[in-house]
């Protein structure tokens, strides 16, 4: 068995991704951002993968109303399992044809999901649509990664040494400058409230279990346009190239291994709020 076949045990990715990066990676700007919104409101959540903003909204305030979607539907499966409020609907839709109707929604957020989407615009076109007159639509999106993360940072540099400077940027640190973002929210006719910087502190799995868990996720596209895995988890000679990762970053990142063996650093990304 190879070293990431005996990492994943049968776990799917939304249970991966739960376990590795929700906790200590995603719930703290999840708590961020439902501060945002006020009891009552009916809210989106718009690529919720696993729900961390949707419990957040629920965990938060009293009679909330919220719609939850997303394309993969095993992070959806993954979210209702870990959610436990009746506050939450999950649906499977994509950011470019929300299935609800025009104004909807008091509050929309989205966290760190436009990066991956394929069309931006019309998937801003249609939280416009859906929010109601005056609603917000509240943004979070990774930084570049030398900026955002010092941890994934060290990632990258690993994989374009051992697995290919083709691979980079990597897909989550993609976006880039808060310039596009603020041209992207204007064109579709936002009025943006606040967008700036923030930066709260992280808290990541150890090395092996991080590298073990996001080679997982790199691939190259095939002829067919199909993406393929860099390393295919079933082979043997796949170990070498991850152990050469995990030594790099073990060796680069000392200063962010605590005591409990997890890496702790900041996390920053770029953080807006716009009003239809």
């Amino acid at each position: 068995m190879t070293k990431i076949e005996d990492f994943v045990a049968g776990r799917t990715s939304a249970e991966l991704y739960e376990t590795y990066l929700t906790p200590g990676f995603f719930a703290p700007w999840a708590e961020e951002m439902a501060e945002l919104a006020a009891p009552g409101q009916n809210c989106l959540d718009l690529a919720c993968g696993t729900g961390a903003v949707s419990r957040g909204l629920a965990a938060k305030h009293n009679n909330m109303n919220i719609k939850a979607v997303d394309v993969a539907p095993l992070m959806l499966d993954e979210a209702r399992k870990q959610t436990r409020s009746d506050a939450v609907e999950y649906h499977l839709g994509s950011a470019d044809a929300l299935p609800f109707d025009n104004d909807t929604f008091d509050m929309a957020f989205c966290q760190q999901g436009l990066q991956f989407f394929p069309d931006k615009e019309k998937a801003f076109d249609e939280v416009q649509r859906v929010l109601k007159p005056g609603g917000r639509f509240a943004v979070t999106i990774w930084r570049p990664v030398e900026e955002a993360s010092p941890v994934f940072e060290s990632f990258a540099k690993a994989v374009g040494r051992h697995l290919g400077e083709d691979l980079l940027p990597l897909g989550p640190f993609s976006f880039g400058s808060e310039e596009r973002l603020r041209r992207l929210t204007e064109d579709a006719g936002f009025k943006i409230e606040t967008l700036e910087q923030r930066t709260l502190p992280s808290v990541l799995p150890p090395v092996e279990a991080l590298v073990l868990f996001d080679v997982l996720f790199l691939g190259r596209p095939a002829e067919d346009g199909s993406l393929q895995p860099v390393l295919a988890p079933d082979d043997p000679a796949g170990d070498a190239v991850v152990d050469k990762i995990i030594n790099d970053m073990e060796e680069d990142l000392k200063s962010y291994i605590g005591a409990d063996g997890n890496l702790h650093g900041p996390a920053s990304t770029h953080f807006m709020i716009a009003r239809k």
